[in-house]
């Protein structure tokens, strides 16, 4: 069976597979925190009894507990949170269980049941570029649980955890929501160092045998290789800037353009304050009477809270706004997205361009997608970084996009020689 296997994949493309495989199923099982210290929320967060709502602040829509269930549930646009210590630095080891029922999502998949964890800078503003999610679901779910860690940024003047429903119907049930301060386990690092140096000795190792330096398109491919793991190795809020530098440029090329044509520009700047990652509305200060939260046949006072969720808001500041252009919108999660497509469309053009002819069609579409999923792999050991599935397909799809080309203008240049 091996035989018959290295006669359609050599061994490297084998070892390369079985690593990969290996390093996904380790980060998947292993956990590199520890909790240190108690929960944050004071075990608020497992709604067992009526006191446990007096440390939450209903924001937006209906929250309804009952002593029947112990758990709290949300109608569309409701939000509930509770507001945290920060310390810069400090690591925040969020937990909590979520169960659907009947939730629609909007525009975005986690415009749904949500718990996300997130910091305001001292005028008030979300940084929504730094990690935040927790986890979010849609449809009709049984409870699942969801554990993340989040690092305190150095901006961070206030913290919250925030239970929302931000999907259009249905209703979003919360229970067992912790956040304790948390450490790195002391052997991560060297899990990390670990699994990283193998993944750049596997990655030489392909490249030492693939003889790209002695092939003419060989040096482009490593170019654009190397642009690929530089992306995905960068901690996200790099990414995040440099994503967002990309819209401040559309934003002046089109602006140019549209006064160029029209004599002024026709651009909107208005827009949600979502980068990606972000809820569909802003926060914005007002003031308003004490809420209430529906207990079953318990109303239960919450404390007076001076925020709210206002749909039509002012641009945000700290946030790049999206270039409305004929109802696209450009924001710096686009602008990523559309990178990973690039990049790889470049990529499978340039492997298509210089090996169409020489190895099988098949083993050329798998060393494409091992490399795809190895840069998603790759980002386990990176802090902040996670692997993406979506990205996984915009990759996989960019790399077909590329190739299917590159072979368009092979036959066409061919078709044009024997004309």
């Amino acid at each position: 069976m091996i035989s018959e296997l290295r006669k359609v994949m050599p061994l490297r493309l084998q070892v390369s597979t079985l690593f990969l495989f290996i390093m996904w199923l380790f980060f998947q099982a292993y956990q590199p925190w520890l909790p240190i210290d108690q929960d944050l929320l004071y075990s608020t967060g497992s709604f067992d009894n009526v006191t446990d709502l007096s440390g939450w602040n209903r924001e937006h829509g209906r929250v309804n507990w009952s002593d029947d269930t112990g758990y709290v549930s949300l109608t569309p646009s409701s939000r509930l949170r509770f507001n945290l210590p920060t310390v810069s630095g400090d690591l925040l080891l969020s937990s909590g269980k979520i169960k659907s029922e009947g939730i629609t999502e909007g525009r975005h998949e986690w415009d749904a049941a949500r718990i996300m964890v997130y910091f305001e800078d001292d005028s008030g503003q979300i940084n929504w570029s730094h990690p935040h999610n927790v986890g979010f679901v849609s449809g009709d779910s049984d409870w699942q649980t969801f554990t993340t860690v989040i690092k305190v940024p150095a901006f961070a003047a206030n913290g919250w955890i925030e239970l929302a429903h931000y999907g259009k119907s249905g209703l979003a049930v919360f229970d067992d929501v912790t956040v304790n301060p948390a450490v790195w386990k002391k052997t991560y690092a060297h899990w990390q160092m670990f699994f990283g140096m193998t993944w750049a000795a596997m990655m030489m190792w392909l490249i030492i045998n693939g003889n790209f330096w002695s092939h003419p398109w060989g040096r482009a491919i490593l170019g654009c290789a190397f642009l690929i793991v530089v992306g995905v190795t960068l901690p996200p809020a790099t990414m995040f800037e440099v994503a967002s530098s990309g819209v401040k440029l559309s934003e002046k090329m089109w602006a140019a353009g549209t006064q160029a044509v029209s004599g002024s520009p026709e651009y909107s700047n208005d827009s949600s304050n979502d980068s990606g990652n972000a809820p569909p509305a802003q926060i914005t200060k007002t003031d308003k009477a004490q809420t209430q939260v529906t207990a079953g046949t318990v109303s239960q006072a919450l404390p007076e809270t001076s925020t709210q969720v206002s749909e039509e808001t002012k641009p945000d500041k700290a946030q790049p706004q999206a270039i409305s252009t004929t109802g696209f919108e450009l924001k710096p999660a686009t602008v990523q997205n559309m990178g990973h497509l690039a990049l790889f469309c470049l990529l499978g053009f340039l492997v298509i361009k210089a090996y169409a002819f020489k190895y099988k069609p098949g083993l050329i579409a798998y060393s494409l997608a091992l490399f795809a999923v190895s840069t998603e792999v790759l980002q386990l050991v990176i802090d902040g970084r996670l692997f993406g599935a979506v990205d996984l397909v915009l990759d996989l799809v960019g790399t077909a996009i590329g190739g299917i080309a590159a072979l368009l203008l092979g036959h066409i240049h061919q078709l044009k020689r024997l004309l």
